[in-house]
């Protein structure tokens, strides 16, 4: 992901959001590109951005918190967190997010990361299962800010 495709970026999270209240800012997408732009990736297809990935990797337990920048990536990170993966109602179905996820779970094995984290909205949760992710305890002010039934998911990764 360029930090030109963040317009767009933003477009397709307003739709795959739409009346739920956890949408990003353009400094955030920005922020995380500048961290780490070898992880942030975008699908295309001849009308535009169909979806994107935005991960990295992040300690194990404590998901960062919604739309806040990070001065920097930390240094004991043990797991690839996914911060976000959203795809254009317009393309839902077409596996889009699941070339997605799949990009990012082989650059985290690449990277020789044991594990995948992210955190679910309610209604994602059904779709992460069938991506490989489990629900995990984590502190439950690590969720504020993602919704009621949001969850914390683990992956582990095969080598």
């Amino acid at each position: 992901m360029q930090p030109a495709a963040v317009e767009a970026v933003l477009a397709v999270q307003a739709q795959a959001y739409a009346g739920v209240d956890v949408l990003e800012d353009a400094g955030l997408f920005l922020n995380r590109i500048r961290l780490s732009p070898r992880t942030c990736w975008v699908a295309r297809g001849p009308d535009g951005v169909l979806g994107y990935l935005v991960s990295y990797p992040w300690p194990l337990g404590a998901p960062p918190r919604l739309n806040v920048p990070l001065p920097a990536l930390p240094a004991d990170a043990r797991s690839w967190f996914l911060h976000d993966c959203a795809v254009a109602p317009a393309a839902a179905g077409q596996g889009v997010g699941t070339a997605l996820v799949r990009t990012g779970l082989d650059h985290a094995r690449k990277a020789g990361l044991a594990c995948a984290t992210l955190v679910s909205l309610a209604p994602a949760r059904a779709y992460w299962v069938r991506q490989g992710f489990e629900a995990v305890e984590a502190e439950p002010e690590a969720l504020d800010g993602y919704g009621a039934g949001a969850c914390y998911m683990r992956r582990l990764l095969e080598a």
